[in-house]
Formats: structure tokens, sequence, C-alpha cells
């Protein structure tokens, strides 16, 4: 009789998934002072200090400021509370972000495939299947921005959004009770205090979700209560306000044109996964996937031709589905 074939082709992803944790892992250790680790550092030094009043982390005034977010304010908590240097504290930010970031992958992936190596193969698509031009920015999980930025808040705001679409999926397909929706609505605004952008992606892959199934009436009052607590909280959060951040930073678009360059370069591996998703759209127009790619595309494309290219890091909501 001969050896069945499947274990050893769902083996090899695992394998390569295990290689690259090695590597992220090593990044970890080593943790390149690059891009805004400094300034993170200094957001859990002030709360070291002062967890009441903390002052702006980049300048010396007593001011909000939107680095001050849930995930920072544990940071600064476990810091004051340990003692722990500021670099180590990042470090196991580092790890943590990585374990939400494997498990809710994981997590989301198997509402859409049982095949063994599926969580597998979604994670090296994630982070291999994009350019040859190197791209570095949070919340965009290219293995080289993973790399740099994997202390940074945005990674575990991405592991975060992933249970997010995961837990909002099994909840719309099967009865869920007030508890649950009320719990998705406050994770959603966890998201979007700890990294904006990356909240945007998470709504928009909710977004998704819920156009995909199409909820009956009787759903509409837990979504409706879902948002609403989400929003109380973004409206209570006391150390910025976030809705503020909306009239916010006009040099933004111009910081961000940059996503925008070199485009073909940057993404063109995206494209094997995009012929997937077309393949998925001829047997269910509402596949989850295929509405979240379009929502991202449709918003970074708006964002081109409106020259808010600040809009630009809702890129990942398209490449991610991909």
């Amino acid at each position: 009789m001969r050896p069945p074939v499947s274990a050893p082709r769902s083996a090899a992803p695992w394998a390569a998934v295990a290689l690259l944790a090695v590597l992220l892992l090593l990044v970890i250790v080593r943790l390149p002072w690059a891009g805004d680790l400094g300034m993170h550092a200094a957001t859990i030094e002030r709360l070291r200090h002062s967890l009441v009043r903390p002052r702006d982390p980049l300048v010396d005034a007593d001011a909000p400021s939107p680095y001050y977010s849930p995930w920072m304010l544990v940071l600064g908590c476990l810091a004051r509370a340990t003692g722990l240097s500021v670099f180590v504290v990042l470090r196991l930010a580092a790890l943590a972000g990585l374990v939400l970031l494997a498990t809710g992958v994981r997590r989301y992936v198997r509402t859409l495939s049982t095949h063994p190596a599926a969580p597998a193969l979604a994670v090296l698509s994630l982070v291999l299947l994009w350019g040859t031009v190197l791209i570095n920015w949070s919340g965009f999980l290219s293995l080289n921005s993973l790399a740099l930025t994997v202390s940074y808040p945005s990674v575990v705001a991405l592991g975060l959004a992933f249970h997010h679409w995961a837990w909002l999926t099994r909840s719309l397909r099967a009865p869920a009770g007030w508890d649950v929706w009320l719990g998705l609505g406050a994770l959603w605004a966890v998201i979007l205090l700890c990294h904006q952008f990356t909240g945007v992606v998470a709504t928009l892959g909710a977004l998704a979700a819920v156009l995909a199934a199409r909820p009956p009436r009787a759903q509409w009052p837990r979504l409706a209560a879902s948002a609403a607590l989400g929003l109380l909280v973004l409206w209570l959060w006391p150390y910025y306000d976030f809705f503020a951040l909306f009239t916010a930073g006009g040099d933004l678009e111009e910081v961000h044109r940059a996503l925008y360059d070199h485009f073909p370069g940057r993404y063109w591996l995206v494209l094997l996964g995009v012929a997937a998703l077309a393949a998925r759209w001829r047997r269910d127009r509402r596949d989850p996937l295929v509405l979240f790619f379009a929502l991202g595309a449709l918003v970074c494309a708006a964002g081109f031709a409106c020259g808010h290219y600040s809009w630009g890091r809702a890129l990942p909501a398209a490449l991610i589905p991909a």
C-alpha cells in the first residue's frame, strides 16, 4: 500500500511557520531600534511615573496623547509593578503580540476552512505574499514590517482584530447572548484605541462579516447594541479624545503619500491571492473574504483619488483577505 501523501503536505507549511517564528523570536531578542520604538518606550516610561496624568510622551507638556492606549496602559502598569526595564517590557509586549496574532489568525482561518494546513498557509501568505520592494509601516504584515514593528501596539491590535473577526463570524452563525455581543463591541473599541489605523481595518473586516452573513432582523438589536457600546467606550476613554482625531493631523496626507509609491513592486505577489478570491467569488457572491477585499480596495482607491493618502493605511484590509 502506498503511504498517504497528505501528512507530509500538511507538515511542510507548519515547518515553514516554525522557522518564521524562530526568526521573529530572534528579532525580539535583538529588538532593533527603528521607527517609533523610542516613542513607545517613552510612552511606557511616562505611564510608569504617572498613570493618572501622564505628560505627552513626545514633548514636555501636560497634554493628552493617542499613544496612551489600553495596551500601553497595561504595559505601563507592568513596568510600575515589576520595575522591569522599558526594553524588557517591550520584548514581553512583542511576545504577547505574536501570540495574539498567531492564535487570532488560526481562529479566524478556522471559520473559513477546516483543512489541516489552512492556518499555516494563511500565516505564510500574510507575511510573504507582498512584493519585491520593501515596505515598512506599522499595521502591515509583510515580514520586514512585522520584524521592525513586532513590539508596537499595532501588532497587538492586529491580533485582536483577527480574534474579533473569528468571534463575530461565529456569533453571526449561531445564536449568541447579549453578553457576547457587548463583548464584541468593547473589543472593537479597544482595537481602535490601541491603533487607530488597524481599527479601521478591523471595522472593514467586521462589516464584511456582517454583510456576508446577512443576519436576520432578530439579530439587528444586538448588532446595534454592540456598536453602541463600542462607541461609548471610545467616548469615555480618559487619556485622549478619540473622535477629535478625525479633524487632526493635516500633515498626515503628505506623510502617507509614500504608501502609493512603487505600488506594483510592493504588492504584486498579492495578485496570487486575488486570483483565489476570484474563484471564491464565483462560488459565492457574498463571500466574506471577497467583500473584505472589496471594501479595503475601495477605501484605498478613494484615498488616492481624493488625495487623502492616509486612507492608504487601510491597505491591509485588501491585502489580508487576498
